[in-house]
């Protein structure tokens, strides 16, 4: 895909940052089959260009996202939503250039998860995180059944997977999850400050730091397929298609 062509995601790459901005902002950002297609194709653009040695990951407007919009799951086609998943998450995981995510508003479902596979994250005070799998009748997805234990210890981990509720950027940082909390609005801007530090070091030595300290992380592409079976054979009960269609317009 053409990024002149996207009408769901920016990519704008300048000064050897890479952009990436999710533009639904009437919608919460919510990400629909074209969203996550154009997100793809926006970190491989940026993930390959010489120019860029960061890529920032931000919701365009008060909100980061509010996760996968919901009528693809039961009123689109449901098994191209899962290929897509399937796709961003293990292109995300496997990106060589440093990901950073500055987070505003709401951070649900894969607002979430997809934190767990960027380096640095910056959410503002005003963050409200949820994974509300259980709450729909599915399962974690993004390999987070491994990664949110590791990253959060497991019982936090069990808390939010199991009750779905919401957390704040306080619990967050506390928990690991994020870098560090910022005054509402200015999640970027903190994010900015860190990004001029990186932007002095040498690409190769950034490339080699996360590359090694990757090995050491569980292989995500299996974990994330084998979620996504299960959350595919969740989602043709009739039971988890009442839940999601009881929350749709």
């Amino acid at each position: 895909m053409n990024p002149e062509n996207f009408t769901d995601v920016q990519l704008h790459i300048e000064n050897k940052v890479a952009r990436v901005v999710i533009k639904r902002p009437d919608k919460l950002n919510a990400i629909r089959i074209r969203t996550y297609r154009e997100l793809i194709a926006a970190f491989i653009t940026a993930d390959a260009n010489k120019d860029c040695h960061v890529i920032t990951l931000e919701g365009e407007g008060e909100h980061f996202t509010a996760g996968n919009d919901l009528a693809d799951l039961v009123r689109g086609n449901p098994n191209e939503v899962m290929e897509c998943v399937q796709t961003i998450f293990t292109t995300v995981a496997n990106l060589k250039k440093v990901v950073i995510a500055a987070v505003e508003g709401v951070a649900v479902g894969i607002g979430t998860t997809i934190l767990l596979h960027c380096d640095m994250v910056f959410a503002s005070e005003a963050t409200r995180f949820r994974l509300p799998f259980a709450n729909l009748g599915v399962c974690p997805e993004g390999a987070s059944s491994v990664l949110l234990p590791h990253a959060i210890g497991q019982k936090a981990a069990r808390e939010v997977l199991f009750t779905g509720r919401f957390f704040s950027a306080t619990e967050a940082l506390q928990w690991g999850l994020i870098n560090s909390v910022s005054q509402s609005g200015k999640a970027y801007e903190d994010a900015r400050q860190h990004i001029e530090i990186l932007l002095k070091q040498p690409l190769a030595s950034l490339l080699a730091t996360k590359k090694l300290m990757r090995e050491s992380l569980a292989d995500v592409e299996p974990i994330v397929a084998a979620e996504l079976q299960m959350f595919s054979q969740l989602l043709q009960t009739s039971a988890t298609r009442k839940r999601i269609e009881a929350i749709l317009p």
